[in-house]
């Protein structure tokens, strides 16, 4: 009987989620083990698939395995972890492999790989099958006459030249078995992803604070079992000395370590400084990376050339056998949930990878997400603090500006007068300014710009969006609807709009301010091609401007010791998102983008424009009080059931009609019959309509929600199958870090 082999096909519709039983041909016997590529025919096709470690049971008609095209891409390991992914964030088994095989692996490897061909018979039955074809099909007999005059493979294209044939006469062959398809593994493309020739740095002198956390992180990695911190250190305090301290302990003992950093931090500054320490052993990964060079980098760390791998979400993946740490920095940040299938959030897998290989898991951030510092309250986590800066630099102070106050006094402009000052003066010193638009997702809520009243569903406490559409104000997340105010509810004033503006108008105004100072731009559209991101981060660095204007791409990770400076425009534009997350993401904004100033010897300051004043998000940023946000904001999500007091899965419907997307919606949800489960919705999203879908949701919530997750495991595949033709279709979001 033949050797049987389970394999994963590349195609994800509800049919194949699952392993198909293959068998191995004789010439591939020992080839084929977990983590092997291989080519398979499929129904009336050919696709890519991987060999799992699964049982092959014996079928009927099974058929045969026709080439390997990759090997070692990964291990058991590996796929226990791709088990886990699908069940827990209700993804098809592929869409969640995608995510630990190189970038040159899936569907492209045909395209990506060199192909040769070779006999799967002996030469001479080669020839005499040959003989047999050439009147029926001259070019198959061509192909095998051209195989078996050669001493080894040819490329498939040089093969195809030689005979003459096309690839429909090879394929021919292919199903006989008379050839088979070998790939080689491409050859490694692209320059260095670091510089090879940084040498190690000397470490710096530790701050008591430091010394401890250190202290305590290396002898968790000495003894070699799972446990978990969070590493809770103010702006400016050195977390980033004690990640690699951690990694080096991690190395010491014969292991490595993953360090992941958001994307949007991912700067040469940031790269350069692991490479100084750590050198050959460093490798990266992130998407700015060309595929040839994510693959070189891959390839080293699955070989054990490079045992300390830094890079943003995916490099979570990394095939690194035996990581002794698991670093997230900024582990707030919404970077690091995904927004495709497989929707996973780096945190919970990385704490479950770190729990299946014995390693220390270490989440960083001057501002936890709620739910972190909840658990190391609860005893998930061990706590360590870093309260002071480096140097004893203090804090920035702030200074909160009413802007109701600016309007009465007749002042319309976007600056203060306070911070178009302060511009005047930082600029005059030959210093540098931020300027900060929280412009995150914005969407447009109506705001009294007399007495900073923002309109809100009187249910859900969640800021009520604009319909220009349908001129009303609709709640996404229960469905409330009102009409538009014609005057404040709360001071009568006529003041009362929506509410918006964009660094473009902040940077003119700047320039019309201060006409001999040098601006530049960091935001999506000033971004858009590879490298501006450094390049402009660069020219600032090197003091080429005298102001920076952006989204929260300036608030992440950047160091720039003449900055003396920051100004925050609005923090009201994401503080009103209908977002539940909306208050905390401004907390956190606003707390993280003070800390790029006062990092050299000329001391800090922040001017922070509002009409919200006294909102708890501006009074404890304002304060540096991340415990006195915490608490309010803890009991907040206890009031209306949020995490970490309940987990939650957001269901979307994507449709080319509003009423098929509602349909839907409710379809599933009367499958489901919830029960004990707590449903919001269904509701239009708070952006309804994306491209030509319109776009419904519904979020349920509980203290376990395993068994709504196997439910949506089944009826969502169903579902999507069924309504494929009227364009529609479901996604599920388990644990959402937004709502929009």
């Amino acid at each position: 009987m033949p050797e049987l082999a389970a394999v994963v096909v590349d195609l994800v519709n509800p049919g194949t989620n699952r392993a198909f039983t293959y068998s191995v041909p004789v010439e591939l016997a020992g080839r084929v083990r977990c983590g092997t590529a291989v080519r398979v025919p499929f129904n009336k096709r050919w696709l890519t698939g991987y060999v799992v470690p699964e049982a092959a049971p014996p079928v009927e008609g099974v058929r045969s395995i026709a080439a390997v095209l990759a090997e070692g891409l990964f291990t058991p390991a590996g796929w226990e972890l791709v088990r886990w992914l699908s069940e827990r964030y209700v993804c098809h088994l592929v869409e969640a492999l995608r995510l630990i095989l190189p970038p040159r692996a899936g569907a492209q490897a045909a395209r990506a790989r060199q192909f040769k061909v070779g006999l799967a018979v002996p030469p001479e039955e080669a020839l005499a099958l040959s003989r047999e074809l050439e009147r029926r099909a001259p070019a198959q007999a061509r192909l095998l006459k051209t195989l078996a005059e050669v001493p080894a493979p040819l490329a498939r294209a040089r093969l195809l030249a030689l005979a003459d044939a096309g690839a429909d006469s090879l394929k021919g062959l292919l199903r006989r078995g008379a050839v088979s398809l070998a790939a080689e593994a491409p050859a490694a493309a692209g320059k260095n992803a670091l510089r090879a020739d940084l040498s190690c740095g000397v470490p710096p002198e530790l701050t008591p604070a430091q010394a401890a956390a250190a202290a305590a992180i290396g002898a968790a990695v000495k003894e070699g079992n799972y446990q978990a911190f969070l590493l809770h250190g103010v702006t400016g305090s050195g977390k980033t000395e004690v990640y690699l301290r951690a990694l080096a302990a991690a190395l010491a003992e014969g292991r490595g370590g993953i360090m992941l950093v958001p994307e949007i931090a991912l700067t040469p500054q940031t790269l350069e400084r692991f490479a100084r320490r750590f050198g050959r052993e460093v490798a990266v990964l992130h998407s700015a990376l060309s595929a040839g060079v994510r693959y070189a980098q891959w390839e080293r760390i699955r070989r054990g050339e490079a045992r300390v791998v830094v890079g943003a979400r995916s490099a979570l993946f990394a095939p690194l056998a035996r990581p002794g740490v698991i670093i997230l920095d900024e582990e707030h940040e919404p970077a690091y949930k995904q927004e495709e299938s497989p929707r996973y959030l780096a945190r919970e897998v990385a704490g479950w990878r770190a729990r299946q290989e014995g390693a220390v898991l270490v989440l960083g951030s001057a501002t936890p997400a709620v739910e972190t510092y909840y658990y190391a309250t609860q005893g998930r986590y061990r706590l360590l603090t870093l309260p002071e800066r480096i140097a004893r630099r203090p804090l920035p102070e702030v200074t909160v500006v009413d802007m109701r106050a600016e309007l009465a006094a007749g002042n319309r402009s976007i600056f203060s007068r306070n911070l178009a000052q302060a511009l005047e003066e930082t600029v005059g010193r030959r210093e540098q300014a931020i300027l900060f638009l929280n412009r995150r997702g914005y969407s447009t809520f109506v705001l009294c710009r007399q007495c900073g009243l923002v309109a809100s569903c009187p249910r859900c406490e969640l800021a009520l969006t604009l319909h220009q559409d349908s001129g009303r104000l609709v709640c996404h997340h229960c469905g409330y609807t009102a009409l538009p105010y014609r005057t404040c509810p709360r001071c009568g004033s006529r003041y009362i709009r929506d509410f918006g503006c964009g660094t473009e108008r902040v940077a003119a105004a700047a320039a019309q301010l201060l006409p001999a100072a040098r601006i530049l731009r960091l935001d999506g559209d000033t971004t858009v091609r590879r490298g501006a991101h450094d390049r402009i981060l660069s020219s600032f660095a090197a003091h080429e401007a005298d102001v920076l204007v952006g989204t929260q791409m300036v608030a992440k990770g950047l160091d720039f010791a003449r900055v003396s400076l920051v100004g925050i425009i609005s923090a009201d534009l994401a503080l009103h998102l209908p977002d539940p997350y909306a208050w905390e993401r401004t907390f956190q904004l606003l707390e993280q983008v003070a800390g790029r100033t006062g990092r050299g010897e000329a001391p800090g300051r922040v001017i922070l424009q509002t009409y919200n004043p006294a909102h708890t998000s501006i009074v404890c940023a304002g304060r540096h009080d991340y415990g006195g946000f915490y608490r309010a904001e803890l009991a907040r999500r206890r009031r209306h059931h949020y995490p970490p007091f309940a987990e939650v899965v957001l269901v979307r419907a994507l449709a080319p009609s509003e009423e098929a997307a509602r349909r839907l919606l409710e379809e599933l949800m009367a499958r489901l019959a919830a029960g004990a489960v707590e449903v919001e919705g269904p509701a239009p999203c708070p952006f309804p309509k994306t491209g030509d879908d319109y776009r419904w949701q519904a979020i349920f919530k509980g203290t376990d929600l395993g068994e709504l997750r196997r439910r949506l495991a089944v009826e969502v595949p169903e579902l999507n199958a069924g309504w494929r033709r009227q364009g529609a279709r479901l996604s599920v979001d388990v644990d959402p870090m937004s709502y929009l």
